[in-house]
């Protein structure tokens, strides 16, 4: 039973990441289903699959795990005269 349910977070974390841009965060949800189930049982993988959605992000970020997406604006050098 257990592992149904986690298996029907990840798969749903899954579907709701259709973008690219969203994959670290259906991990994120993979990982709070996997970390809640683990300490909690049932309850406790659908509480870290919502923590996971929706905090994920921005707790691998305090961490320093994630990095941002977008690259540093590029600098110009203007020629020498």
């Amino acid at each position: 039973m257990k592992i149904a349910i986690a298996a029907a977070a990840v798969a749903a974390g899954l579907a709701l990441a259709s973008a690219p841009a969203h994959a670290d965060r259906a991990v994120n949800t993979g990982l709070g289903v996997g970390s809640g189930l683990l300490v909690f049982g049932p309850v406790g993988a659908v509480v870290g699959g919502v923590v996971g959605y929706t905090a994920g992000e921005g707790i691998a970020r305090s961490w320093g795990l994630s990095r941002p997406h977008r690259r540093p604006a590029r600098k110009v050098r203007k020629p020498a005269d």
